[in-house]
């Protein structure tokens, strides 16, 4: 009898714990959504929308950030901290939002001009041909513009700490007419 109470008292405490870990990530994620915008969809400049991206993406850049790879500094407070097990479930409610298009306008001709600079490219070789991205790559459909093109750039000029080798070789020598291109091509696939 007294096995089976201190069984039961067990569960009771491990059901209470997982509650907190829950209701602490919860928080934590209404704490990105400060700035990735509500329901993950940024309406800020620079600031990138986080709904719908691959879970695995969004764990490897937080530990990213957490480790100092990919050095964010406006991150820094808020993922030095965290531990596997936070970054994991938080990845999972980020994964798990409703990703919308951006509300910047999105220019046909350049939209058209970077559906083909895509296809040269093989972006979706790794990004599907959706944009959704998979794995470790992001989704790029309806992405806010002004952050996929300075993004690009930074990878471009090799500006951006902890990047992708492989994403930095594939936009070497692009101008900013065809990021800019791209971006919108990216910015007007559905991203759902």
């Amino acid at each position: 009898m007294r096995d089976k109470l201190i069984a039961a008292a067990l569960a009771l405490l491990c059901g209470a714990a997982a509650a907190n870990a829950q209701t602490s990530v919860s928080a934590l994620l209404e704490t990105c959504l400060q700035c990735h915008g509500e329901g993950g969809n940024s309406k800020t400049p620079l600031v990138p929308s986080i709904a719908g991206q691959p879970e695995f993406f969004i764990t490897n850049q937080l530990i990213y950030m957490r480790e100092g790879v990919r050095p964010v500094p406006v991150m820094t407070p808020f993922v030095e901290k965290l531990k596997d097990p936070e970054i994991e479930a938080l990845a999972r409610m980020i994964a798990a939002l409703a990703p919308t298009r951006s509300e910047e306008s999105v220019e046909p001709a350049l939209a058209s001009r970077g559906q083909k600079l895509s296809e040269q490219l093989r972006c979706a070789s790794c990004h599907l041909p959706s944009l959704h991205g998979q794995e470790q790559m992001p989704r790029l459909a309806g992405q806010r513009i002004d952050y996929m093109a300075e993004a690009m750039k930074a990878y471009r000029d090799s500006q951006r700490p902890g990047a992708d080798p492989m994403m930095s070789n594939v936009v070497v020598g692009l101008s900013d007419a065809d990021i800019e291109a791209l971006t919108h091509y990216a910015a007007s696939k559905d991203p759902r």
